[in-house]
């Protein structure tokens, strides 16, 4: 094969690639969905300590499982294979590499906010609150995105119409 011509998936090969996607991401919406819950609880009159501390330890656990999947995406995994087998798709997987970049940066600075924030600043507290479900929100969309040119992808690859 010459380099400039697409390379055909394997099915196996697409078929774990899909699989490792799918447990990684299910992964990620069990985590997000235990930011969401620590988003919405309502501390009322006990200050925000404990909600800061919880929201620290999930939001670290969430970007290192992010940053993991922003590895296997872009770096010889699915990202690749889409812009290997459909050379015509090379600029939407490219702005989706660059959404995953924006989107990093993104929850690095809400990371640092938070790791500096006064429990007592509660409407510092309140922005980076708001923040972060913003945040959850543009990358909710984002795998969307994804996931409509995954399917996109495989079924032109599968000889089907989209």
């Amino acid at each position: 094969m010459k380099n400039n011509e697409p390379r055909t998936l394997d099915a196996t090969e697409a078929q774990q690639v899909a699989r490792q996607a799918d447990v990684e991401l299910a992964i990620l919406l069990g985590m997000e969905q235990s930011l969401r819950m620590a988003l919405q609880w309502m501390t009322r009159d006990r200050g925000n300590s404990h909600k800061l501390s919880t929201l620290r330890f999930h939001t670290w656990s969430f970007e290192r499982h992010l940053s993991r999947i922003r590895v296997l995406a872009d770096h010889g995994g699915y990202m690749h294979l889409i812009a290997d087998a459909n050379p015509h798709l090379a600029g939407e997987v490219g702005a989706l590499r660059n959404k995953h970049a924006e989107l990093h940066v993104d929850l690095e600075r809400i990371i640092l906010r938070l790791d500096h924030i006064s429990r007592d600043d509660a409407r510092g507290f309140g922005l980076i609150c708001a923040n972060l479900e913003r945040f959850l929100d543009d990358l909710r969309r984002l795998g969307q995105n994804e996931a409509e040119l995954l399917q996109h992808s495989f079924t032109q690859e599968e000889g089907g119409s989209g």
